[in-house]
């Protein structure tokens, strides 16, 4: 067994070769990052375990990745991209291969309330996927609506439809903007 810990979402954001450089002002963001600490189930420094408790009510944090997380957030609160943020990692650093049939694929599936609201998501997917030179070479194909990445994973971004959602081995699915 390795002793090199698991790079983590946290890791990614704060990596200048991966998506740091999309979070310029840090300080704005702080909230968004414990959100994310506490989805994945990683150590909350002492600021954010303050945060944690003012905005859930509990006292204790998850220690293990939450299989279900909701959250409401005003308009412009970086929701989309958050999302859009943890489709990719998803996506691109965690494996999936050894759950999958040969030939068969994993979707991060996320699913926006409309296709106005899908094309925001899907453009930030696009950039964070092809700006960063590392995640480009792992894109296959790109489509009107999904990414295929060479570890066996799509991303794909879908309208709310009973219809348009079966057949899929979804490995996870981030739904926007949902409640309405």
């Amino acid at each position: 067994m390795s002793n090199r810990r698991r790079f983590n979402i946290i890791d990614a954001v704060n990596d200048d070769n991966l998506f740091a450089p999309w979070f310029k002002d840090r300080a704005t963001w702080a909230a968004w990052f414990t959100f994310l600490r506490a989805l994945f189930g990683l150590p909350l420094l002492d600021r954010e375990l303050t945060l944690y408790r003012e905005c859930t009510g509990r006292q204790t944090p998850p220690t293990a990745p939450a299989t279900e997380g909701w959250l409401v957030g005003g308009r412009r609160a970086g929701k989309s991209f958050v999302l859009a943020l943890c489709a990719v990692y998803l996506a691109a650093f965690h494996r999936y291969r050894q759950y999958l049939a040969p030939g068969e694929r994993g979707t991060v599936m996320v699913i926006a309330a409309d296709r106005k609201q899908a094309r925001v998501i899907f453009r930030y997917i696009r950039a964070l996927l092809m700006r960063v030179p590392m995640l480009a070479r792992m894109v296959e194909r790109e489509s009107a609506e999904a990414f295929d990445l060479n570890n066996s994973t799509s991303i794909e971004i879908m309208t709310a439809s009973y219809r348009s959602l079966r057949g899929y081995t979804v490995i996870s699915a981030l739904l926007d903007e949902l409640a309405f």
